[in-house]
């Protein structure tokens, strides 16, 4: 979600006022790293959907299946991708429609089901894949290593409430 008005320092100064806790230096510092984070992740994501029909959810379903060659349960591919077991079932539906994935039986567990990608979808992941990585690539280049370990560093810090 990108924030196209943002609170002046001013307004938010007055706010503090009645609610003492506000900090205005903080308030900004976190619009802008959303909205920062809303550009970044259009620039990234835009060329796979543009061209791939790729939305972010199924990259990242994709994504744990590529590093999971031998196959992984879909409740475990559902918690690694942040979605739900419905949601993982209709991708799973469509991506199996597609061609990129298939189920297979879970030799350890005969009741169970593992998905992996076919060879077409392995094709497409290395396809698609190193471009991907080096868009990110490209604008992280923006910033030195040094910077990167710092940024990742405070946005880790942020992050953990």
């Amino acid at each position: 979600m990108r924030y196209e008005v943002l609170p002046t320092r001013e307004e938010l100064v007055s706010h503090s006022r009645l609610v003492p806790e506000i900090e205005p230096s903080a308030v900004l510092a976190m619009l802008s790293i959303l909205n920062s984070s809303a550009e970044i992740r259009a620039a990234v994501t835009e060329v796979l959907e543009r061209d791939y029909k790729l939305s972010e959810g199924k990259l990242c379903v994709l994504i744990v299946m590529h590093q999971h060659p031998e196959g992984v349960a879909p409740s475990e591919l559902a918690r690694h991708a942040g979605v739900t077991r419905a949601t993982i079932s209709v991708m799973l539906q469509r991506l199996v429609r597609d061609g990129l994935a298939a189920a297979v039986a879970d030799q350890e567990d005969g009741r169970g089901k593992l998905v992996r990608l076919t060879t077409q979808g392995l094709a497409f992941m290395q396809e698609i894949l190193p471009r991907h990585y080096l868009r990110i690539s490209k604008l992280m280049g923006r910033l030195s290593e040094a910077e990167q370990d710092v940024l990742i560093r405070l946005l880790k810090k942020v992050a953990s409430h």
